[in-house]
């Protein structure tokens, strides 16, 4: 009855350390989109009534913007990584599913392997994460020299919507794939602005909300917009220099941050899995409780203020 008990706790801590993670990534990325989400939103609320056939194509060739679901969000997480699912991708993660809580089931018992079932999900979502956010990173860089080539093309006498179509084979991946979505979604009827929206928040990148907000209020109030643009791409190229620079100077502080957030984390699940008696022995005890109460809390709230230490610089 005690096993099933620490067993339950235990699950229900890890999952809220996962919970906790991803509700600060989410809070981050709510404040960077406060400053664009609300002038896109308002110009396209002006004048974009898309008919209802035009929806019903969007919906049926690509995902929704704001997948709903455990399901939703796992798939659009493989999305933003550039995973292609099939046996190359799951066949691994699988195998590794079921033999490392089968060798911790031998060596440690049933919450060893609950435990290491556990860790190998959450070694999944950390790399469908990191993949994710490297080719975010990668776009950002591909933006000027795709919003270079736009205004070239609108210098010489093209339409912005011929210039963007025109532009849009001169990318490389992983921004290719973003454009192109929005391309073809622009074919298919939406308003240019509005596939560059919709394709922007489908891979979160709110640097291209920034372009579909210039490209919006060209198409409806005309304008300078290579100059716009041009001035854009200048800003992009410097700011990225100067976050480059900060993340290297930076390197030794986020590297300490991430070792001191996840270490008590792989000791404790190391622990847990090679001499689970101690900790069972630990948790029968009224002080050892106490103890392990008292280290989950302090993990969380430092790992807390690791995370914002981190983000900060």
């Amino acid at each position: 009855m005690m096993s099933a008990q620490l067993l339950s706790v235990l699950c229900i801590a890890l999952l809220l350390v996962a919970a906790g993670l991803w509700l600060w990534q989410s809070a981050s990325e709510r404040g960077r989109r406060q400053a664009t989400s609300a002038f896109v939103e308002e110009q396209l609320s002006r004048s974009f009534d898309p008919t209802r056939a035009v929806v019903a194509a969007a919906q049926q060739l690509y995902p929704p913007v704001r997948p709903r679901g455990v399901r939703g969000r796992f798939q659009n997480m493989l999305l933003r990584a550039g995973v292609e699912p099939g046996p190359a991708f799951y066949g691994p993660w699988l195998v590794a599913l079921v033999a490392m809580p089968v060798l911790a089931l031998l060596f440690g018992g049933g919450l060893a392997a609950m435990v290491m079932l556990v860790l190998v999900v959450l070694a999944v979502l950390f790399q469908l994460w990191w993949r994710a956010d490297k080719r975010r990173q990668k776009m950002v860089r591909q933006l000027p020299g795709f919003i270079d080539a736009l205004v070239r093309l609108i210098t010489i006498g093209n339409s912005l919507g011929s210039a963007f179509q025109t532009a849009v084979s001169s990318v490389d991946a992983p921004l290719f794939e973003v454009l192109e979505r929005a391309n073809q979604l622009n074919r298919a009827g939406m308003e240019l602005d509005a596939s560059l929206v919709h394709a922007a928040r489908l891979y979160r990148s709110y640097e291209l909300e920034l372009v579909a907000a210039v490209i919006g209020v060209a198409l409806r109030f005309g304008g300078r917009s290579d100059v716009v643009l041009e001035r854009m791409a200048s800003f992009m190229r410097d700011l990225q220099q100067a976050r480059e620079e900060l993340h290297a100077l930076s390197a030794e502080v986020r590297l300490s941050a991430w070792i001191l957030g996840l270490l008590p984390i792989f000791v404790a699940g190391f622990i847990v899995i090679f001499n689970n008696a101690m900790f069972v022995g630990m948790w029968t005890d009224p002080v050892g409780q106490k103890m392990l109460m008292g280290a989950f809390a302090l993990q969380l709230v430092g790992s807390f203020w690791l995370y914002r230490m981190a983000k900060s610089v």
